[in-house]
């Protein structure tokens, strides 16, 4: 029992700095504070694409003491959803306390929306004509002919339910408000769904010919 009595000097105050430190944490106020984090989405499958609404970040209640609190940078809290195996398809996901990263000292005490739906599909490629879109009209005797694009189909790549609904891209408008010869114009490419993309150089040349009524050329 002698080895009880060894250091006890050092060993009582170690107690008394155990004892104050613990009334010290006990009696400091906390504080509470409500804050939009961005969501990250680790370890996504490749040829994967996120369809719905996608959620970019949550709202979380922390607590902490008032001087951690005053002290948080944009950055120093965050939250993270680990996609490592997902497969195609919907995914539930509950955002829980271990979800977000936070300074050592602060309290994660409420996350909203802490249940997420993420639906995944596969990325598909296409390729798709090209739709020139004309305004205006030509000069009166003048008539609009052949319209072709160069080149005359795009690329384009998204989900897959959403690549196979698409049968064409469009162009910009091409104004031929009093023309009396043919017209060529470089023009963006767009697309109706804002979930597909264009692979690729995103313009092509549109050439309308506007000749006069009556004449084959």
């Amino acid at each position: 029992m002698r080895f009880l009595f060894d250091n006890l000097g050092l060993k009582t105050l170690s107690l008394g700095l155990a004892t104050f430190l613990w009334f010290v944490i006990a009696g400091e106020t906390t504080s509470e504070v409500g804050l939009q984090v961005p969501l990250e989405l680790q370890n996504f499958p490749r040829e994967m694409e996120l369809t719905g609404d996608a959620v970019n970040a949550v709202e979380v209640r922390l607590r902490a003491s008032p001087g951690i609190l005053h002290g948080l940078l944009p950055g120093d809290v965050s939250a993270h959803i680990d996609l490592r195996g997902a497969g195609e398809g919907e995914r539930i996901v509950h955002l829980t306390a271990e979800a977000i990263r936070a300074p050592f000292g602060v309290k994660v005490v409420k996350i909203s929306p802490a249940i997420l739906t993420i639906n995944l599909e596969l990325t598909l490629q296409k390729i798709v004509p090209v739709r020139p879109r004309l305004l205006g009209r030509p000069a009166r005797g003048y008539e609009v002919g052949e319209i072709t694009s160069e080149p005359a189909q795009v690329r384009i790549a998204g989900p897959k339910s959403r690549v196979e609904e698409i049968e064409s891209a469009f162009t910009e408008p091409i104004s031929l408000d009093g023309a009396h010869g043919p017209v060529t114009d470089l023009v963006s490419v767009g697309l109706e769904d804002p979930l597909l993309r264009l692979q690729g150089d995103p313009r092509v040349r549109v050439t309308a010919l506007v000749k006069e009524i009556g004449k084959d050329k």
